[in-house]
């Protein structure tokens, strides 16, 4: 009969400390009581976040959202997002203008004379591109995107040196990698699938 009583008192005590853990289950182990709906706003969150802050010149419409709304299966969702997103990327709108001077107490003796067209670039290249990087603030011209380092920018020409065009500063542009590529593009398909940006946001897609 001690055996019954003790058995019942622990059984109590059991309970009562199970009790709270299973009325609040839900907040305690939110991140697996999340709904497959949760999981996306939180991915597309996510993604608003990580195209603002690196890529911002580029005019992202996200009404793919609402065309899936009804997609149940929650990874294709996002694959079809992040493609929708990428091909945007892609097709951006840009227009090559010419780009901001460098003042004249800046140039060095030189300068005019390296500046002409010619298939070698000048022997002051890698001086015009750093200057040229400083001038734009780091930032890659058509996105926006954070060029760290001068060996992360690749320059483009707003008049080809091969249709006459100058290496004066006013006819570097600075891109990144993926702009670059993209301005270079003659075959969009495998252009887009060689992006960073794709590694970048399917990387999102996995948490």
């Amino acid at each position: 009969m001690i055996l019954d009583i003790e058995f019942v008192i622990y059984s109590c005590l059991l309970l009562s400390s199970i009790l709270p853990l299973y009325v609040y289950r839900k907040t305690i182990f939110k991140k697996y009581y999340s709904t497959s709906s949760d999981n996306f706003d939180l991915f597309l969150k996510d993604i608003k976040i990580y195209m603002e802050k690196n890529y911002p010149k580029i005019k992202i419409d996200y009404s793919i959202v609402q065309k899936t709304k009804n997609e149940q299966n929650i990874e294709l969702r996002k694959s079809l997002l992040i493609e929708n997103l990428i091909e945007q990327f892609y097709n951006f709108d840009y227009k090559k203008e010419t780009q901001k001077s460098i003042s004249k107490d800046k140039l060095w003796v030189g300068y005019d004379e390296k500046s002409k067209s010619n298939p070698k670039p000048p022997s002051d290249w890698i001086q015009r591109k750093d200057m040229a990087h400083r001038r734009d603030n780091r930032l890659c011209d058509r996105c926006g995107h954070m060029l760290l380092t001068t060996s992360d920018v690749y320059i483009n020409f707003v008049k080809d040196i091969e249709n006459g065009g100058g290496y004066n500063f006013e006819n570097l542009i600075c891109l990144c990698v993926d702009c670059n590529k993209i301005l270079n593009s003659k075959n969009p398909k495998g252009t887009i699938s060689s992006l960073s940006i794709n590694d970048k946001l399917y990387n999102i897609a996995k948490y």
